[in-house]
């Protein structure tokens, strides 16, 4: 990602003028769906957006699957529609199961259904069709469209918008390629709700910029971050601790800051090796074999992995790779001081009501 960083950089003059022309496709773009063109599929059961401005952000995965948690302690059916990501399904809508191969349903998609086996959960690079199928088969009471924000193909009635720290500082409104944004600022006025994922020492330096550039949407910015509650072996074994033995990280760019500090929180002591990946990396056989050099010369019998890279990454040879079970941990609003579960109880009951 840093190489990426510093070609936008360089390339600033050049591709500043083209970031600013797909910003202006996007209000376009969504200006048009509120004229109905094309018309947008307005689903039978409320729609909820978990989803991201941003290709960097990071968090969606921990919301869609605390949301997913709440709708099951309510008695409520939700199906949750996401697209393949960078999974290649034969045949869609893909019905996503604890076993699919995340190379056919994609990563996000994989370990919602890991955490939530019991959800319906259909890849689709047409959400349409996939809400429209999971409707047929289970007329949910809730729709979640995880990782959907610039897809308006489907009304919602609400979005909450994921957002890195990244985002809100030198990658603040910078459309691709400028940036990482797929739309402009102004496409954030759909939000109804904002969460930052960063650790909780950041927030005293990344709060008031927060502010400054959230305070005028007028919608609450809460925090989100993983806190580790049992790691996980390659036989699915869990355990309390790795024995205070050492052991290298492997995460991807994006989230490498936060997923350290939650092992060392965790564990007690810091990764002896960060190994970081681009976000999305598909590991080969010699990244594997890599890995296992980088731990022999780093002399660490354990390899832990955040559960993105895990499920990627698949083994180590000649070492034991663990992943955690992460515990979604939501800070209070940085505005008023509100709750999250509260906040959204709240919308849930308008979003019935019609408000």
């Amino acid at each position: 990602m840093q190489d990426i960083l510093l070609w936008q950089q360089r390339l600033r003059p050049l591709l500043t003028p083209v970031g600013a022309a797909n910003a202006l496709a996007g209000r376009i773009r969504e200006a048009l769906r509120r004229k109905g063109l094309p018309p947008s599929w307005t689903p039978p059961a409320p729609a909820v957006g978990v989803g991201s401005i941003s290709s960097l952000a990071r968090g969606k995965i921990m919301l869609s699957a605390w949301l997913l948690g709440w709708a099951k302690a309510k008695g409520l059916t939700p199906a949750l529609l996401t697209g393949p990501g960078d999974g290649e399904p034969d045949d869609m809508p893909l019905s996503v199961q604890p076993g699919t191969p995340p190379a056919l349903c994609g990563t996000d998609a994989g370990l919602l259904s890991q955490y939530h086996p019991e959800a319906v959960i259909l890849a689709d690079d047409n959400p349409v069709r996939a809400g429209k199928s999971a409707w047929e088969a289970v007329h949910p009471d809730l729709f979640i469209l995880h990782d959907l924000f610039s897809d308006l193909s489907v009304r919602r009635k609400c979005d909450i918008v994921l957002l890195s720290p990244h985002d809100l500082d030198k990658g603040w409104n910078r459309a691709v390629p400028a940036g990482f944004w797929g739309e402009g600022a102004t496409a954030l006025n759909r939000a109804g709700a904002f969460v930052l994922h960063l650790w909780p020492d950041e927030l005293p330096l990344r709060e008031p910029l927060a502010k400054r550039r959230l305070e005028r949407f007028a919608k609450p910015v809460f925090t989100v971050w993983p806190k580790i509650w049992q790691l996980r072996g390659p036989g699915g074994e869990s355990a309390e601790s790795l024995g205070g033995e050492p052991y290298m990280l492997v995460a991807p760019h994006s989230s490498q800051d936060v997923a350290a500090k939650a092992a060392q929180q965790f564990l007690g002591l810091p990764p002896r090796l960060r190994v970081a990946f681009p976000d999305g990396h598909r590991f080969s056989p010699q990244d594997q074999q890599q890995l296992a050099a980088d731990a022999a010369r780093m002399k660490t019998p354990h390899v832990l992995a955040t559960p993105e890279a895990a499920l990627r990454l698949g083994g180590v040879s000649g070492r034991t790779l663990w992943t955690w079970d992460p515990e979604v941990v939501l800070g209070p609003c940085l505005l008023t001081g509100a709750r999250f579960t509260p906040w959204w109880e709240n919308a849930w009951v308008d979003i019935l009501h019609g408000s």
